[in-house]
């Protein structure tokens, strides 16, 4: 289990800390809660939109179509165990759910276009970074899990696909 933090500023509203945790292991994603900004936490990963904060991630205004996408798929895809949803938010967290602002403006060769509404706020950005570094961190670990899998296959040793 991952503890996230995303502190954001400079969207609607007054900057907010979105906190959750993704288990690597289910893919599922909980949006726990949402608060004033915070100092970051010891045991969190950090996404902040200050570059010159003390950070894990830096979450970026160009990282918006990225963090839709990954909050759809997350949004649509269910869990390992083939009941839960990847991706929940607590009771505490709903004002951070991003639905009501994103709006499609259609689509082109590489996909949706997104549009986000001038009302949406840094607590909906917030979780939209949470969603984009689950669906990051789901990828690098992916990668990596290859990289053993064709090293022990090197080694000549057996591999399932």
């Amino acid at each position: 289990m991952i503890k996230l933090q995303a502190n954001i500023s400079g969207f609607a509203g007054r900057p907010a800390t979105v906190l959750g945790a993704f288990d690597e292991a289910t893919g599922i994603l909980v949006i726990a809660a949402v608060a004033d900004v915070m100092p970051r936490r010891d045991d969190c990963v950090l996404v902040e939109t200050d570059p010159r904060a003390d950070r894990d991630s830096l979450f970026e205004y160009g990282d918006l179509k990225e963090a839709i996408t990954a909050y759809y798929d997350l949004k649509g895809s269910v869990a390992d165990d083939g009941r839960s949803a990847c991706l929940r938010f607590m009771e505490k967290a709903m004002r951070a759910d991003p639905a009501g602002g994103i709006e499609m403006d259609g689509v082109d060769v590489t996909g949706p276009i997104y549009r986000i509404s001038p009302d949406a706020g840094n607590a909906q950005v917030g979780a939209l970074a949470l969603c984009r570094y689950a669906k990051r961190y789901g990828a690098v670990a992916d990668t990596l899990s290859m990289a053993d899998d064709l090293a022990r296959l090197m080694g000549g040793q057996a591999v399932t696909i």
